[in-house]
């Protein structure tokens, strides 16, 4: 027993810092528990999470299952697979999987924010969705001051909620949202293109375009992510300005226009490097 639980929080200590080598050590020390009691729900959880820590969500999925064999009350496990199932964009036995760990524990909101990401991006339906989001925000606002992860939670949920008004036509609702989420993480970029677009749906075009322009001053073209980003918002001022009745803006249009498309090659150049 001691043996089982020192291979066990050196497995938990391994995980921790995140580097494939130490992630691999991890599986380990996890397996070898494992070995002293084959019949550990704790051990093929934190196997679980090893493996969805290396993306491996094949792996991640049977070993979630067999926690839950082993213990069919494990709330942990059953949100484990249902998250990993999600990422696999296995729509419906994710909700089934969380509506299970929801039923074991229906006020971890971790568990109500992926029910809310299986109904937003698995079956379309942000009203649902909305609901789910709303809650983890009011309860992520009273953790916060005991739980610093909850403030990160508390940031995803209020996106979301700003996503979903969004897709609703909601601009007033979307635009709150997405202040919010800026108020807590300035450099949200994801935030702020958002929120440019609701100004510009609600016809506040200056609003829209000074985000946008602030934007491609502050944002690195330092990786694929931020590449993207910035192509999106050279896009979107295009569109802006092709769409403005003042001719000398159809120039800044071309001009973000050519932007766009060198991005979009020098995207697709780092992308052909990584997969070499």
């Amino acid at each position: 027993d001691a043996k089982y639980q020192a291979d066990l929080e050196e497995g938990i200590s391994l995980r921790k810092s995140g580097s494939r080598d130490d992630l691999s050590r991890s599986i380990a020390k996890f397996k070898s528990a494992l070995k002293i009691r084959p019949e550990s729900a704790e051990a093929y959880y934190w196997i679980s999470l090893a493996y969805s820590d290396q993306n491996n969500y094949l792996r991640a999925a049977d070993n979630a299952k067999d926690a839950t064999i082993y213990d069919e009350r494990f709330a942990g496990a059953w949100l484990l697979w249902g998250q990993v199932l999600l990422y696999q964009k296995n729509w419906d036995e994710a909700l089934a999987k969380l509506e299970t760990a929801a039923r074991l524990e229906p006020d971890n909101p971790v568990t109500q924010f992926n029910l809310g990401r299986v109904h937003y991006h698995g079956f379309n339906n942000p009203d649902t969705a909305l609901s789910k989001f709303r809650s983890v925000w009011q309860q992520s606002q009273a953790l916060r001051r005991d739980d610093p992860s909850a403030a990160d939670l508390l940031v995803q949920a209020r996106l979301y909620m700003g996503f979903c008004e969004f897709d609703r036509g909601r601009w007033d609702n979307a635009i709150n949202a997405f202040r919010d989420v800026l108020a807590e993480q300035g450099n949200h970029y994801e935030a702020a293109l958002r929120l440019a677009m609701s100004y510009r749906n609600l016809g506040r075009v200056p609003e829209a375009e000074r985000i946008l322009q602030s934007m491609l001053r502050v944002i690195p073209p330092d990786n694929p992510a931020n590449l993207r980003m910035i192509g999106e918002v050279n896009l979107q001022l295009a569109d802006l300005y092709l769409k403005d009745p003042n001719l000398r803006n159809k120039m800044f249009a071309l001009a973000h226009l050519r932007g766009f498309l060198d991005l979009a090659s020098e995207g697709h150049t780092m992308y052909e490097a990584a997969q070499q």
